[in-house]
């Protein structure tokens, strides 16, 4: 066989390739961005019992395969995560458990593919995991304090 024929098979044999390559492209992101929202929730899991092991008051409950609520009773403060796979993104709100308390705006991190994985993105920004869990996580575990200009427009 020469060269030409080389090339065609070869051609051709990619061809068919990719064509049946197509439908797993999009399986092969699910398993990604599945992977990617597991690590995130296990990594939540992980920052409460950091946070516990340094005598932080915090709470880390799953609440199903796609959500889970992180609490810090002594802020007063909860967060629910969870995950839309459909819509390819995770949604975070803050709950108060106190009737006088303020918390801060939610927010979205889109999953988006990338070369290889499955990356966060909160705008247009890229986050690692532990930037996303911090961003979440901070408000939560380390609220502000309120600056005398705030204590005294609540009075």
């Amino acid at each position: 066989m020469g060269w030409i024929a080389d090339q065609f098979e070869s051609r051709t044999t990619s061809q068919s390739n990719e064509n049946s390559a197509e439908p797993t492209a999009e399986g092969s992101f699910d398993v990604k961005a599945e992977q990617t929202r597991a690590n995130l929730m296990d990594g939540f899991r992980q920052d409460v019992e950091e946070f516990q092991r340094l005598n932080g008051d915090a709470e880390f409950k799953h609440l199903s395969d796609l959500s889970c609520r992180i609490s810090n009773p002594a802020a007063h403060v909860a967060a629910l995560v969870t995950a839309d796979m459909e819509a390819q993104t995770i949604q975070y709100t803050y709950e108060p458990e106190d009737a006088d308390i303020a918390v801060p705006e939610g927010g979205v991190l889109s999953l988006r593919p990338c070369e290889h994985w499955v990356e966060l993105y909160s705008a247009d920004q890229r986050l690692t995991s532990e930037q996303a869990r911090q961003l979440i996580l901070e408000p939560l575990l380390f609220p502000k304090a309120p600056t005398i200009s705030e204590e005294d427009t609540a009075a």
